[in-house]
């Protein structure tokens, strides 16, 4: 008992450090200044997707290992940023919310890659629905979507949409039908998409790329077992000597095992040798932590179960079964709860939801599944020329690079 107070004292300043962390945590998330930035890009677009993932590539540069000071004493947050996409009946705009002080490198990226494109800054659309107006003024269904399967796998990606038949225009894009559902409403309704983004450590990544190598090993039938300690094999051994005792009085001593002479090579089924391409195409690439969330607005009263339906239903053309897909998050979507006080769990979960919505909430540096560059931009994306849907705000001229001396503080 004489060391009873020690072992107070050590859990007591153990909680009391992780409360300070956690407070500095909440004012360095706090106090981030975000930008929002509306980019439209000509009718004539004729940028693919793969200008998109090297817009990813690129904005990567924006993560930075923090030094023994910023990771333990002032909260230092590793920076995202957010790809959204806001629907109302007939128009779409593409947004990008993003820490204020990259905003420099964001356009720059933005008219590398997109050089006709009209870049301005615009006000948080969804400040117009304040949470404690919530079945009063408006109602809404929400959820966050995440992948089946280990991160390792990818999803369906924009190279595999195309139409082998046609004569023209044989690129499918998976965002015309995205935007199509998600405009295909009525007044006074609303469809938010929600992508954040996290560039990772190259030691996160290492570690997710040694995942991947395992589960490929595991496929073809390579996996080394792990080497078991000499306590575990001595234990293992006192265990099976009673049986191997009695198999070599009825059986007779062991044959010792001839060796082959040839190493029979491993017989892969065709959905084996997809899932092994899928696997290390995904993660040779670089890996950023992701996040999606997927808000319905609607006049009170009139949201619908349909809302649900149309939700996830533009995100089903991004799944693969024999590898990823997506799925709402059982833990968020708002018509989630069906016994035990449904109402006020519903109620909450509608608040839960626009709240992490409105802050753009990506809480922790291991929050999100990984994703890589060709994954989010087929996901996110400009529209390109072959889109022909009149919706589409489209840019009328383009700007130019950004200025050198433009204000972003």
């Amino acid at each position: 008992m004489a060391w009873g107070w020690i072992i107070t004292l050590f859990f007591v300043l153990t909680i009391a450090w992780e409360v300070y962390k956690l407070l500095k945590q909440i004012d360095y998330f706090s106090a981030i200044q975000w930008t929002f930035l509306q980019i439209t890009v000509p009718e004539e677009n004729a940028q693919t997707p793969k200008a998109m993932e090297s817009f990813f590539d690129v904005i990567a540069g924006i993560h930075k290992n923090p030094d023994i000071t910023e990771r333990f004493f002032e909260g230092y947050t590793e920076a995202w940023f957010s790809c959204e996409i806001h629907c109302e009946a007939n128009r779409v705009r593409y947004i990008m919310v993003i820490p204020t002080n990259h905003r420099k490198f964001f356009e720059g990226v933005i008219y590398g890659q997109y050089p006709l494109a009209e870049i301005r800054e615009v006000e948080d659309y969804t400040q117009a629905f304040p949470i404690d107006k919530i079945e009063k003024d408006f109602d809404l269904y929400g959820t966050e979507i995440i992948t089946v399967a280990d991160e390792f796998y990818p999803i369906r990606t924009y190279h595999e949409y195309e139409d082998s038949l046609a004569e023209d225009d044989k690129y499918i894009d998976p965002h015309q039908a995205l935007v199509e559902a998600y405009t295909n409403i009525r007044e006074g309704e609303q469809f938010w998409v929600q992508i954040l983004v996290r560039p990772k450590d190259a030691k996160v990544i290492q570690k997710w790329t040694a995942a991947g190598e395992e589960a490929i090993a595991k496929i073809a039938g390579t996996a080394k077992e792990k080497e078991k300690g000499m306590i575990i094999e001595f234990f293992h051994f006192l265990r099976n000597l009673p049986f191997a005792v009695i198999d070599a009085l009825l059986n007779g001593p062991p044959e010792a095992e001839k060796k082959k002479d040839k190493q029979l090579r491993p017989v892969f089924t065709p959905l084996d040798q997809a899932r092994m391409e899928g696997i290390t195409r995904k993660v040779s690439r670089n890996g950023f932590k992701t996040k999606i969330r997927v808000v319905h607005i609607s006049p009170p009263g009139k949201l619908v179960k349909q809302s649900a339906a149309t939700a996830m239903g533009a995100f089903k053309q991004f799944n693969t079964f024999h590898m990823n897909s997506f799925k709402p998050d059982p833990a968020t979507k708002t018509n989630g709860p069906n016994y035990l006080l449904k109402q006020t769990r519903r109620s909450f979960r509608k608040r839960r939801i626009l709240l992490l919505f409105q802050i753009r909430d990506m809480w922790g540096d291991d929050s999100g599944v990984m994703m890589n560059p060709e994954e989010l931009a087929t996901l996110y994306h400009f529209p390109i020329k072959y889109v022909k849907a009149p919706l589409v705000q489209r840019a009328t001229s383009g700007l130019g690079s950004a200025p050198p001396d433009i204000p972003y503080i």
